[in-house]
């Protein structure tokens, strides 16, 4: 009986170790993790969505939670816009059975200079095509919190423009007017457009120093760009953040 024992005890440890999830190489996860990375600095939002599942969740520093690939694209799509690269260092990762994690910090510049850095957490999850894809994303700057630095507000702004595919395109790509508002006081720009007037457009705009963008509106520089732009300034409507 003793032996028997011995023998049901030894089965069940063994069985319970093939059972158990088995560690993988990291570097499945650290390669799609290059690709991030590479597709930021190549803006190609396309390629950064693929790199998360559809359900994913994004943490980012001082602002909401928000899940989607919408949401990728959009705070992605963001930065892309406003002529921002980076790098990442992957400091921690382990893959086990389906899951995985990416501990590192981050770099991102805007042309030449460093405008934060900071450090992340990602965990990962092999997607039903065999893939893996980033299932939560968080990030933090190592930087005094915005919200102390840099008190922000936040203004909409609609318009009617001549041409609403023109004044799109001056919003894309490395030199955007997404370049010119950050450099005068607009931490972040969102464009808009009504689908049921294609020329009737609009930006919501977080704002950390009024003067500055105020300023750069009433500039030359500024009055040059909305014309080129084709907004038609007699249709601007301006409104505050309520309290």
């Amino acid at each position: 009986m003793k032996q028997l024992l011995t023998l049901l005890a030894a089965f069940f440890v063994v069985t319970a170790c093939s059972q158990a999830p088995q560690s993988a190489d990291p570097s499945v996860i650290t390669s799609r993790s290059d690709n991030w990375e590479t597709a930021l600095n190549a803006k190609d939002v396309d390629a950064l969505v693929e790199l998360y599942t559809t359900d994913a969740r994004l943490m980012p520093p001082n602002d909401e939670a928000m899940s989607g690939h919408n949401a990728v694209r959009s705070m992605f799509g963001g930065m892309i816009d406003a002529g921002m690269s980076g790098g990442l260092t992957t400091v921690e990762a382990m893959v086990s059975g389906d899951i995985g994690y990416r501990v590192g910090i981050y770099e991102l510049q805007s042309g030449d200079e460093v405008v934060d850095t900071g450090k992340f957490m990602e965990t990962w999850r092999r997607d039903k095509d065999g893939q893996w894809r980033i299932a939560n994303d968080i990030w933090n700057s190592d930087g005094a919190m915005l919200a102390e630095t840099m008190p922000m507000t936040h203004l909409m702004i609609t318009h009617e423009v001549d041409d609403a595919e023109k004044w799109l395109a001056a919003w894309r790509g490395e030199n955007s007017r997404h370049k010119l508002f950050a450099e005068n006081g607009a931490a972040h720009v969102h464009t808009f457009r009504s689908a049921d007037n294609p020329n009737l457009t609009g930006l919501v705009i977080a704002v950390n120093d009024m003067d500055a963008l105020n300023a750069m509106l009433a500039s030359e520089e500024g009055m040059a760009a909305a014309a080129e732009d084709g907004v038609r300034r007699d249709t601007i409507t301006v409104l505050g953040e309520a309290k």
